[in-house]
């Protein structure tokens, strides 16, 4: 009988654990009040990034707001895309290190440089303050994480462990700060400057945008 009545015990206790993490899950979420997050504005913008060893490009990203998670806090999540390609001192500089490491008696082989390119889709969330007024031009300021998925191609290193290296899925932080401008009721400007930090690599960018604001959503009013 305790054999059989085993197994039944293991389960209730499973379940009670799982019902106490779900209570836990709740409290957090209502505590933080992530149960009222729902989307409130939908924006895309574009501007120009200035990489580290990269040749500066255009990029383009779309964001999403959140709304409030505390007074005068949003949380605002937003995806990017670049483009460009190394820039040529760097690939010099990295073509004259491996001829230099030539076992050529001769003398006669030696390594073209040719163009590196380099690509980096971002998805990211952050953390925004916004001041709490009845104005319709509103700075903000927010930090956040996000995830890089970088990809690099060229003749140059096809094929070889400096591709592999290059192409990555890294994690990384920034901030963000700038004004936005509630123009009508649904249609809004944004201005920002944002710079990112992760292993190894650094960029900033300065982005101009436009946002949609949606109407009234459940349990808040529309937002200001």
């Amino acid at each position: 009988m305790l054999v059989r009545l085993a197994p039944l015990a293991l389960a209730a206790s499973i379940l009670a654990s799982v019902a106490q993490t779900v209570g836990a899950q709740e409290w957090l979420f209502q505590r933080l009040q992530l149960d009222k997050l729902q989307i409130v504005s939908l924006g895309g913008s574009v501007g120009r990034i200035l990489p580290s060893q990269v040749d500066p490009t255009m990029v383009y990203a779309v964001s999403a707001d959140y709304g409030e998670i505390a007074p005068s806090w949003r949380v605002t999540f937003t995806t990017s895309y670049w483009s460009s390609k190394y820039r040529d001192a760097v690939v010099k500089a990295f073509v004259d290190t491996l001829n230099k490491r030539l076992a050529d008696p001769t003398g006669t082989a030696h390594v073209e440089p040719s163009p590196i390119s380099l690509y980096d889709v971002t998805i990211g969330a952050d953390v925004r303050y916004v001041p709490t007024y009845s104005g319709e031009l509103k700075p903000f300021f927010g930090v956040g994480i996000a995830a890089h998925v970088i990809n690099a191609e060229g003749a140059l290193i096809q094929g070889t462990f400096v591709e592999r290296s290059l192409d990555d899925i890294a994690a990384g932080i920034y901030v963000t700060a700038g004004v936005s401008f509630r123009l009508v009721q649904h249609i809004g400007f944004e201005g920002s400057a944002r710079g990112d930090l992760l292993s190894g690599f650094r960029s900033s960018q300065v982005r101009v945008g436009a946002t949609y604001f949606f109407g009234r959503m459940r349990g808040t009013s529309t937002p200001k």
